[in-house]
């Protein structure tokens, strides 16, 4: 199944702030001591995207529909 979202900002620039045991959860490392990492970076990248892109607009992202 395809699933086609249409970003209208696509190509801006956001900033996010992430720790660099969030970046690297992000970029698939597993740390088996703390998973809270992953979901972390996530709330941080979708906090960014909601505060500076979402703002901007009044069309909702709804990241149920967004492919990984």
């Amino acid at each position: 199944m395809t699933t086609h979202v249409l970003v209208p900002q696509g190509e801006e620039r956001i900033t996010v702030e992430l720790t660099v045991k969030e970046a690297m959860a992000l970029s698939g490392f597993r740390f088996n001591q703390n998973s809270n990492q992953l979901a972390d970076a996530r709330r941080k990248v979708r906090s960014a995207l909601d505060s500076q892109v979402l703002k901007e607009s009044d069309m909702p992202l709804l990241y149920e529909e967004m492919t990984h």
